[in-house]
This record gives C-alpha cells, structure tokens and sequence, in this order.
C-alpha cells in the first residue's frame, strides 16, 4: 500500500493537479542555435513567422520572376562556365557574336581563369548547396558533384592535405594554357608574391631558375596532374570561399556521398590548420603569405584575424563532427581580440579594404552558424563592427543582397530584440530583382555622382553606394566596393560566374526570406 502510495504521489503530486512538464526547452533549443516557439524548436529567422517584402513596383527591376532568372543561371554553371575537363567554374570570353544568353561551352573562345579561381568557384558551390538543401532537385546535386570533384582536383594537385592551390591549368585546353614565361616559375626568395608551378612528367613539381632552367623539386608523387600548373601562395580570401562552401555542403546537403566529400576536404583544413598554428604551409614547407589566420599575424588587425581563423576551425569542427578538430577549436581562446577588429580607416569608411569586409562578413554568418554557445556575443561584434560601424558605410548601406541576408539570418532575434532584419531583406530582395538576367560586362557609367573621398587605392568614391541596376557586371559583384565611380563598355562576349546571383537568391529561398514562386 505504501509504495502504491509513493507512486501514485509521482504522478499527481500527491493530490495536487499534474504539473505539465514545460513545452519547450529554452536552454535545449539555445544549445542548437535555435528559439522556443510554441512547443518546438525553431530556427531564429522563423520566430514569429515573418512576412517579408517583395519589393513590388521597383522601376530598376528586370520583368521575369526571380526563380525563372536563378533556373536559368542555374543551368548556365554546367552549360556555359564549367569545361568538360576542368570541373570548376570560370568567367568565359565568347566567340564575338553569341548571344550571352544562350551561350554554352562550344562558344567559348577564351577561359578567363585568375588567381582567385579558386574563391569564386567555391562561392558558385556554396549556392548550389543551398540549391540542392532547398529543392533537392537532382540536377542541383549533379552541378554539386561536378564542383567537389573540382574541389578535390584543387587540393590534391598540391600534394598537401588541406592545401588548396589559387590556380591550376591542365594542358590541351583551347583557350587556356600554362604561363610559358621561365621567370613566372622562379620561387620568391621570401615568399611574397604568387608563383607558378610546373607538375613535370615524373609527378614532381618543378621550378624555374632566374636563367630560365626548370628543375624537379623533391614534391613528388603527383603523376596524375603530369604537365599540369598551379599557382602557389594561397590566401585567406581564397580559403573563405573554399571553407564558406564546404561548410555549407556538410551542413545542409543531406546526400551522402557528397556530403562525404565535403566533410573529408573540411576534415583536411581542418587538420592542416591545427598542425601549423593556424596558418597555411604551401607545398615548399613555407607558410603562405596571406595564409595566416591567429592574431598578431602579419597583414591585418588582431579582431580580425581571430574572427577568421575561429571560424575555419568552428566550421572545420562542426562539419566533420571530430572530437580533436572540437578540442582545437575550444583552445582558440581568442574572445580578447573581439575589440580590436578595427576595419574602417579614413573618413567615414572610407579607407575600408572591402576584400576585408566580405571575408569577415562570411567568417561571422559562418561562426554564428556553427556555435551556438558564442551566438549573442558574436552577434553583437558582428552589429557593431559590421552593421553599426560608426560610420555611414555600413555592411546594410551598401545594396550587398548577400551581406542583407547573411546579417539577416544571424543577427539577434526572437524575445527581447528589435526584431527581423526588414529593410535588410527588402534591399536584398530588390537588389535580386535588379540583378540582370545575364551577367556579360554592360556599359553603365557612375561618374554622374559626385566625388567625396578616395579608397585606400585612390579610387574615386561617391557618398551612397551605387545599386546593381547602376553597377556594371563583374565576377561576383558582393564582393566588390558599391561607392566606386566608374565607366564601363558594353562586351556580350565577357560572361561572368553566375554566383553573383546564385548564392544570395538560394540563400534567400533557404532562409525562407523569398518564396518559390516569387
């Protein structure tokens, strides 16, 4: 009878009325990055399901919807950018007369490949994850599988795991080839500036001498890029676009064998990173020039050097689920440095470095994304560093549709806060809107807007950043500083990378901040 009594006392509290247990867990949910609605965890950018603009009646606005121009930028990646023998995405100068539109690869005259390949084809992968998260459309995941073969080439040619190169070219392609001048191969004595290497026919990395003489090193062990180049050197901007994607692609794209590839490269960083001090070590055993993401580093502020580097490691960590990438992560104890970011020099911003701005923009929509237990901290640096600045050129004055949405998703929200990012998302969505339906160079002319400062390369600036209807195209339009005036000349025959438009557009559609039918 007592112990009838006892449980009987658990279940009614001994007379009283049932207690429901709370339907939901404040803390739990907070653990996952999310917020209690209801009786359920919910991402933070749902809270109150909100109802974002549509940015109707924009006169700047191109007639199609916004998913008729993404499917056919979509399409364009493999149909247009991406050579049958080079798995990555390229600008590409066509035949004189095609139409840009309808242009596929047999009217490629020319590949227009740079030494920041490797950034702006990771950002085209990065949209077709969130593509393929989105709709799980199996072309989504045929573009995907093309790209981190791409991937795969790009780290392997270096023969060091983790070690992505800028710039690789295979021989026999029309339109492209390998610099032919000797002294583009001669190693810099103190590793400044990007050279080319030679893979020769015994799979061994060769160099130039200052006489032209080419010489196999001891790197070997790479038959199968035989009479392949690569560019060396790589950078931190390159590497936000590679661990940007990959983080994305083990994050949200629920195939596994893609899934798979991505978390073994993110793996590999990972590794490489926490075996060197969080820095990059090239193929020569040199560290990298720009590769060295800890604070106090050469080349930039403290703040932002640790808001990079925690990031790769966060990512690195998070998308592979590997307890010592986890533990290297945590012993980055570098919260000190978060007040010395410092990015806005000269007046009102003027002197800002916006290759900075979009590398620490990425870094902090990735770092919030993937621990959670730094969320409100990191958030307000990310607002007071970025959204807040103290000056008028601010990430959300700048009609940047990727940085609106990056900021939307990540910023404080749910009880307690001023709410979604409203005007964010509408610039975005309209920027989208404004976004041309072929990203070939345009005439456009800005000089009109009068002149107030100059950039930190004297370039001439206005006092409001031009929108995309006003900018002529380039090869990822966010990442570029919106105040320049400039003149450009009509050329059809220069397709850019279509990522300018991808990635914000299914970052958007992920987010929930534009619908499928707009």
């Amino acid at each position: 009878m007592i112990r009838r009594l006892s449980l009987a006392c658990l279940v009614a509290a001994c007379g009283g009325e049932t207690t429901p247990p709370p339907a939901c867990d404040v803390d739990a949910c907070a653990a996952e990055g999310k917020l209690c609605e209801a009786d359920a965890c919910i991402d933070p950018w749902r809270f109150g399901s909100p109802a974002w603009s549509r940015c109707e009646g924009d006169p700047h606005a191109t007639p199609e919807s916004l998913a008729t121009k993404a499917a056919a930028y979509d399409a364009r990646i493999l149909g247009l950018h991406i050579h049958p023998e080079m798995p990555w995405v390229l600008d590409a100068a066509l035949v004189a007369g095609t139409n840009p539109e309808t242009a596929t690869v047999q009217d490629v005259a020319a590949w227009r490949s740079g030494e920041n390949d490797g950034l702006w084809s990771a950002l085209a992968l990065a949209s077709q994850a969130y593509r393929y998260a989105v709709t799980r459309d199996p072309a989504a995941r045929d573009t995907l599988a093309k790209l981190l073969d791409g991937e795969r080439l790009r780290m392997r040619i270096t023969g060091v795991p983790g070690l992505f190169t800028r710039q690789l070219i295979p021989p026999g392609i029309a339109g492209l080839a390998c610099p032919t001048d000797p002294a583009l191969y001669v190693p810099s004595p103190d590793k400044r500036g990007n050279k080319w290497v030679r893979i020769d026919p015994n799979g061994c990395a060769a160099v130039a001498d200052t006489t032209g003489v080419f010489t196999a090193t001891s790197h070997c062990g790479l038959t199968e890029f035989a009479s392949w180049c690569f560019l060396d050197n790589i950078s931190q901007d390159e590497y936000i676009g590679h661990v940007f994607a990959l983080g994305a692609v083990a994050r949200l794209v629920d195939d596994p064998a893609l899934q798979a590839e991505a978390v073994d490269m993110l793996r590999q960083v990972g590794e490489h990173l926490a075996a060197n001090d969080m820095a990059f070590v090239d193929w020569d055993g040199r560290l990298t020039q720009w590769g060295k993401v800890y604070p106090g580093a050469d080349g930039d502020t403290p703040g932002y050097l640790a808001i990079l580097g925690l990031s790769f490691a966060a990512t690195a960590a998070t998308g592979t689920g590997d307890p010592a990438l986890a533990t290297s992560y945590r012993q980055l104890a570098w919260d000190g440095y978060f007040d010395q970011i410092s990015q806005w020099t000269g007046p009102d911003g003027c002197g800002a470095n916006w290759n900075n701005l979009s590398m620490l923009t990425a870094s902090f929509h990735h770092l919030i994304w993937n621990d959670p237990a730094r969320r409100a901290p990191l958030q307000a640096v990310f607002e007071r560093e970025l959204v807040e600045p103290g000056v008028t050129r601010g990430i959300l004055a700048e009609h940047n549709a990727w940085y609106d949405i990056m900021w939307a998703a990540q910023k404080p929200l749910g009880p307690g806060t001023d709410g979604p990012a409203f005007d964010a998302v509408e610039d975005a969505v309209c920027q989208l809107r404004q976004f041309p339906r072929s990203n070939h160079v345009v005439a456009r002319d800005t000089t009109s807007a009068p002149e107030v400062c100059t950039g930190r390369q004297g370039e001439s600036l206005a006092l409001a950043a031009f929108e995309v209807a006003d900018r002529g195209a380039a090869t990822y339009i966010w990442w570029g500083n919106p105040y320049i005036r400039s003149v450009s000349t009509e050329d059809p025959t220069l397709v850019n990378n279509p990522a300018g438009y991808l990635l914000p557009y299914w970052m958007a559609r992920y987010y929930g901040f534009v619908s499928a039918e707009q």
